[in-house]
């Protein structure tokens, strides 16, 4: 339901850079953009010793949360991260989320790259890149001018935000592919059920259930 894209590169490649105009193209064409960047880094954001939530942590929680009036700021260990599956919890009301980092996860990804750079492009060893974004041409691989960036949000509403997928399946953290045929009757047989409980509002256009077994 919510595309997971990923900016790639070396260090200095300019992908943030990138990233974040990108992230103003799109908010300009009314998307709402969810970001997730990795770090190789732990404890970017401390909990401080004493407080309340450290507490809790030290207590053995494996989640704390602090919601403020305008944040939500939530302590949480995680294991292997699956970004389609972050995507679904945490970015429910966004449009798409893009990623960078992530080289191995599996979801579409463009590589930054500059001809300045004194190591060779990553994709031919990284998994599922759709084009590489570069100041000069790259052979073997869909090429993005980098002075350009309108031209890979074009590409991105094309082959992402337009392609709606109203139904999705998670089962313990993985995303289950699911034919046209199971989704539209997986949507029927649920919709016919909640339809007809009381307090639905008729306007309403998403719906979330977690089932444990």
């Amino acid at each position: 339901m919510i595309p997971v894209i990923s900016f790639i590169g070396y260090h200095n490649s300019g992908k943030t850079t990138f990233a974040t105009q990108l992230v103003k193209i799109l908010k300009e064409r009314g998307y709402r953009v969810g970001i997730l960047k990795s770090t190789k880094h732990e404890g970017v954001i401390k909990d401080t010793e004493g407080k309340d939530t450290f507490r809790y942590r030290e207590a053995g929680t494996p989640a704390v949360g602090i919601v403020t009036p305008k944040e939500l700021v939530l302590f949480k260990d995680v294991g292997k991260v699956e970004l389609p599956h972050l995507a679904f919890l945490l970015f429910s009301d966004c449009d798409i989320v893009i990623c960078e980092g992530f080289k191995s996860s599996d979801v579409p990804k463009f590589e930054v790259y500059r001809k300045e750079l004194p190591e060779p492009p990553l994709f031919k060893k990284v998994s599922n890149v759709v084009g590489v974004i570069s100041d000069t041409e790259i052979e073997g691989v869909r090429n993005f001018p980098i002075e350009e960036p309108e031209k890979v949000a074009d590409f991105i509403e094309e082959e992402f935000l337009k392609r709606k997928r109203d139904v999705e399946l998670f089962v313990d953290g993985k995303k289950i592919p699911l034919k046209p045929f199971v989704m539209s009757a997986l949507k029927g047989v649920v919709l016919g059920f909640v339809k007809s409980l009381k307090g639905i509002e008729e306007n309403s256009s998403n719906l979330e259930i977690r089932i444990r077994f």
